[in-house]
């Protein structure tokens, strides 16, 4: 008997169309606000603004998680927006402020991982802007088209894979351990958020696919 194979497309669907998927990326991405918030604290690099966005986190990744649970598109759409602009806005801060007001030859003394770390980082931003504004093309289009939505997905992707390029690249960061840490948990926390938005992302295109008659 032979046995069916699974396209990458239907695996892909399968693993963010799955309710514990989502359940797992909310709970982890909310369980990880507070230990940034203490590794924050504890570099010096947590200020009140900083607070502020671990809050509008908290809230964001709560609202999109039960919009996913309830189906509510609406609601979905805005949390999804709320998210992706919250990230983007800290990713500039950090990226093109923390990072670039760095001596050089900081990234120097720590060699090649140095300056993938500040490269990923500027390519996060680039791409995660890229994604703020696809969405927005998107969603606001008549009709959905397919190979804009293809695009979006495959951005995300990549952000997933950056990110965990950046987990993997800085714990070998000569900074201060707390702040080593710090990051460490922002990417994570950022992962899966990226994981929880694939995941309204792709309802959203299917729904808009049903209503669009494609």
């Amino acid at each position: 008997m032979k046995r069916k194979r699974v396209s990458l497309s239907n695996r892909y669907k399968r693993f963010f169309l799955s309710e514990r998927t989502a359940l797992i990326a909310a709970a982890v991405s909310l369980l990880v606000l507070p230990v940034i918030y203490f590794f924050g604290t504890r570099s010096g690099e947590m200020d009140l603004p900083g607070t502020y966005d671990l809050l509008m986190r908290l809230a964001l990744i709560a609202t999109l998680f039960w919009s996913l649970k309830k189906h509510k598109l609406l609601l979905m759409q805005a949390a999804t927006v709320g998210l992706l602009f919250c990230m983007l806005c800290t990713q500039s801060q950090y990226a093109l402020g923390n990072l670039a007001n760095r001596d050089s030859e900081t990234y120097i003394t720590m060699g090649l991982q140095g300056f993938i770390f500040l490269a990923g980082e500027r390519m996060i931003l680039f791409i995660q802007s890229f994604v703020c504004i696809s969405h927005f093309i998107i969603h606001a289009a008549k009709r959905q088209e397919a190979i804009r939505v293809s695009v979006n997905q495959v951005s995300i992707l990549f952000l997933l894979a950056l990110v965990i390029v950046q987990l993997v690249i800085a714990p070998t960061l000569s900074f201060d351990l707390e702040y080593v840490l710090y990051v460490w948990t922002l990417h994570l926390d950022e992962l899966f958020i990226f994981i929880l938005v694939a995941c309204a992302e792709l309802i959203l295109m299917i729904d808009q696919r049903e209503f669009g008659g494609e």
